[in-house]
């Protein structure tokens, strides 16, 4: 059944109808939770306020203005901005010990091979601060003007700590995969 035909359903009651929509997206919006929560069960949290403002909000999708995933996700990052806002939250500057100033060649091309889950535990285990700002900068494509007005930050703020989260990301990156290439030499020696 074509996403069209369930939103009508859905938006005519049908619980099964509902249920199809929900588990189509399901993981794509768990996906988008994940990469602003820590824990699994905020993740899950979040994911369910997602959906329910998707079906309070289902009338309001206009297909002649883009694909429903594109709305979808718009929503589902609205809901995230929404819970940012209600903390409050203000950010925590940490400054790393080890920051490196360039990584390798090496880095570089092990990076391509990095698994989507080590990429997204890894942006998991970022400081709140960074990772908030690294999400919305890369993946919800907002200027660092409109990242300021979201966190309640400047717009200098939110570009430091995007560049201070890209270091750390790496520098994260670098040694997972450090020790996976250590662990792999132990296993075959």
């Amino acid at each position: 059944m074509e996403t069209r035909e369930i939103i009508q359903f859905c938006l005519e009651g049908n619980k099964e109808a509902e249920n199809r929509l929900f588990m189509r997206y399901a993981n794509r919006v768990y996906t988008i939770c994940l990469r602003y929560c820590k824990q699994k069960e905020e993740a899950k949290d979040l994911m369910q306020e997602c959906f329910i403002t998707l079906f309070d909000n289902l009338s309001k999708y206009d297909e002649n203005k883009g694909e429903f995933e594109g709305w979808m996700f718009r929503v589902c990052t609205n809901v995230v901005l929404k819970k940012l806002r209600k903390k409050k939250h203000t950010i925590n500057i940490s400054y790393p010990e080890y920051l490196p100033e360039k990584p390798e060649e090496a880095f570089e091309e092990a990076l391509e091979h990095v698994s989507n889950q080590t990429l997204l535990e890894t942006i998991q285990a970022l400081p709140e601060g960074y990772r908030q700002v690294l999400n919305l900068y890369v993946f919800e494509g907002l200027k660092h003007t409109e990242i300021g007005d979201c966190l309640g930050i400047s717009a200098a703020t939110s570009r430091s700590q995007y560049g201070r989260a890209k270091k750390l990301l790496k520098a994260n990156l670098e040694k997972k995969i450090a020790n996976k290439i250590n662990n792999e030499e132990r296993r075959l020696a």
